[in-house]
């Protein structure tokens, strides 16, 4: 199959053009679609490739929300701020209960262990009240099942749980969900909305935002391989989904900073096969989140939680980091002494935090609009698990505008039709072999990060998409340099 030439978009009319297709870009575009509004999609890459693809993937409870960074004797004098954590603890736990009804086949649920330690900022009474409250803001929808149990109880039905380093005050113990594959989430739902009437463009990067009349005149650059072009498409809005590269579009905002990027790191590792399909919740030393996750035969831990201010394009993995995060595991089981040789691969991610004054984080899910540059949204601070609420508020601001036009979308996005690998690839928007690899087959999620079959795969994709043997060789290259670049062994 051959992809049409950019110029083919030239001087189309939208009502909204939606920028960047990650989870929230994707998501926005097929809530946009299904209510009935003229909806394009572009991104500079492919579906899922940047932040979607190396977020922590898991789905989380919200129990950290809760957590203030001040002191607790502090938490009465500061009603505004626990509000807050309140109401965006109760939107993320009913995202986490939407998602179990409506994604199951993306889901795996695990037991995960909270250790509680002497020492603790947090005493088990609150802990446990956290939990409680969690639940109870999703009306038990989906429960946790959280428990606290005696050091020696939870070491004898846990070999996870009898591998903590002490001094133990218990071990609580609840169900979590993390997702099987957050990249094919971007694609389904990506091709959901095409289906519902959205055009979609990826490989074409925005290079300029202008004003043109009641209009947005939006200039796209092609950046396929072996392709060149331009086209200049015109939407009455649109949306800038581009996660932490928001501040970076040309002509996407007013030059106020909108996100702060929060770097988080994560390294996979083998741990003991008696820990296999579990994970644990803790602080770490520094008082940050702590995390490992059951990963089918391994588990990766982290994340690293830094400020960052450089293109993300531009984010690597620092040793510094690496041996943070194996420091840290090793504090938690002492019995492991993990080193760079258990290190199978790591990676790294920036989350687009949102921001009220372009020097400090703020929890919520922001949809900004600048009063000089009406039309022209700005979403900010959501993650995978909030993806779908921050559609539902952009379309609640586009319907505002534009008015309303049809029922939004509900329930189950259904999965493609079986088919072969080659038809794969001509439907679903196949441009690089890295694509078909780690974002239409699962192949990019076994330990060789999908090396094994490249050869193959490539020769399939050539078939189905025109390729020469040179540009076969080309991709397997690329897939090899990429896979380098995005995770690093170290």
């Amino acid at each position: 199959m051959t992809r049409k030439t950019i110029e083919t978009l030239h001087d189309t009319d939208y009502d909204t053009i939606v920028i960047g297709a990650g989870a929230v870009g994707c998501a926005t575009a097929r809530q946009l679609a299904a209510r009935g509004f003229r909806t394009m999609l572009v991104d500079r890459a492919d579906f899922g490739a940047g932040t979607s693809s190396r977020s922590s993937r898991m789905l989380y409870s919200g129990l950290g929300y809760l957590a203030a960074r001040y002191p607790l004797w502090q938490m009465p004098f500061r009603p505004a701020d626990m509000i807050r954590r309140l109401l965006y603890t109760r939107e993320v736990m009913r995202c986490r209960a939407e998602l179990v009804r409506d994604m199951p086949g993306h889901l795996t649920k695990h037991r995960f262990h909270y250790p509680f330690r002497r020492g603790d900022r947090y005493p088990p009474w609150l802990v446990d009240l956290g939990f409680r409250l969690v639940e109870a803001l999703d009306g038990w929808r989906v429960p946790l099942a959280y428990r606290r149990l005696a050091p020696a109880q939870a070491a004898a039905d846990s070999a996870m749980a009898a591998a903590l380093g002490g001094p133990l005050r218990g071990v609580g113990v609840f169900e979590e969900y993390m997702y099987a594959w957050p990249e094919r989430i971007c694609v389904d739902t990506a091709l959901d909305a095409e289906r519902r009437g959205a055009t979609i463009r990826t490989y074409a990067e925005v290079t300029a935002i202008a004003r043109e009349g009641e209009d947005w005149l939006v200039t796209l650059e092609e950046r396929a391989p072996e392709m060149q072009g331009r086209a200049q498409v015109r939407a009455r809005m649109v949306v800038n989904a581009a996660g932490p590269w928001i501040d970076r579009v040309p002509g996407g905002g007013s030059g106020r900073r909108r996100v702060i990027g929060i770097k988080g790191v994560n390294v996979m590792v083998r741990l003991p096969e008696a820990f296999r399909g579990q994970g644990l919740e803790a602080f770490s030393r520094k008082g940050e989140p702590y995390y490992v996750f059951p990963w089918r035969d391994f588990h990766f831990i982290g994340p690293t939680e830094t400020e960052v201010t450089a293109n993300p394009d531009d984010i690597r993995v620092e040793e510094a980091e690496v041996d943070y995060i194996l420091g840290e595991a090793n504090h938690l089981f002492p019995g492991l002494q993990l080193t760079r040789a258990d290190v199978l691969h790591c990676w790294c991610g920036v989350r687009p935090t949102s921001t009220r004054d372009g020097r400090t984080t703020s929890l919520p899910v922001k949809v900004a609009e600048d009063p000089a540059m009406p039309g022209l949204l700005a979403v900010t601070g959501s993650t995978i698990m909030l993806h779908r609420h921050a559609a539902r508020q952009v379309a609640r601001r586009v319907e505002r505008r534009l008015g309303k036009r049809g029922p939004a979308p509900e329930g189950i996005i259904s999965p493609p039709q079986d088919q072969g690998i080659g038809q794969m690839a001509a439907a679903e928007h196949v441009v690089r072999l890295a694509d078909l690899i780690r974002r239409r087959l699962p192949d990019g999620l076994e330990p060789d990060l999908g090396r094994a079959r490249a050869e193959a795969l490539s020769r399939i994709a050539a078939a189905s998409l025109g390729w020469s043997e040179a540009r076969r060789q080309d991709e397997l290259r690329h897939f090899e340099e990429d896979t380098a670049r995005v995770y690093r062994q170290p």
